[in-house]
């Protein structure tokens, strides 16, 4: 059985990990949304790229 601060250490890692998580999953939903008022206003003149096949 692992000592205390062993056990503590994983949590923080655990902890870091979904916060790491977090912050990429609201930067991809930002980006996203950015991409989709430039496509709304007009300003992206590129067309829209083709959906990801699955």
């Amino acid at each position: 059985m692992g000592s205390p601060a062993d056990y503590t250490i994983i949590v923080l890692l655990v902890a870091l990990g979904v916060a790491v998580w977090t912050l990429l999953e609201r930067v991809g939903e930002l980006k996203r949304d950015v991409e989709a008022l430039k496509r709304k206003l007009g300003a992206d003149d590129a067309p829209p790229p083709p959906p990801p096949e699955a």
